[in-house]
């Protein structure tokens, strides 16, 4: 007995490969927006860090300035307070003996200004 080889229906593997060119073109199309929504996700979760550390930034400048400021009105005021406190010490000597005053500021100053 001869065994009969039967043939496959082309019709049947032309339909089949065309089924499977869609299915491929369906899978990287699927593929292809996946892709996009992934890239389009971490671009926004990068944006959110990027504002995130602009806001920590822009906090710790405000909190840095603010120290600053207070400590220079701090040293303002302790200047102030001592001016202040020099000038009554000089009214004080000039009410009390005008040549005195004037010799001791003229000591003060020679020895500020001395070399």
């Amino acid at each position: 007995m001869e065994q009969q080889t039967q043939k496959p229906d082309m019709g049947e593997v032309i339909k089949n490969i065309l089924q499977a060119e869609e299915r491929a073109a369906e899978i990287a199309e699927q593929a292809k927006a996946e892709s996009k929504q992934t890239l389009a996700d971490a671009e926004a979760r990068a944006a959110e860090i990027r504002a995130r550390a602009e806001e920590d930034v822009k906090r710790e400048l405000m909190l840095e300035t603010e120290q600053i400021s207070a400590e220079v009105a701090r040293q303002s005021a302790l200047a102030q307070e001592e001016c202040e406190g020099e000038k009554r010490r000089i009214a004080e000597l000039a009410k009390n003996n005008s040549a005195a005053a004037v010799k001791i500021i003229l000591e003060q100053l020679s020895e500020k200004y001395a070399g």
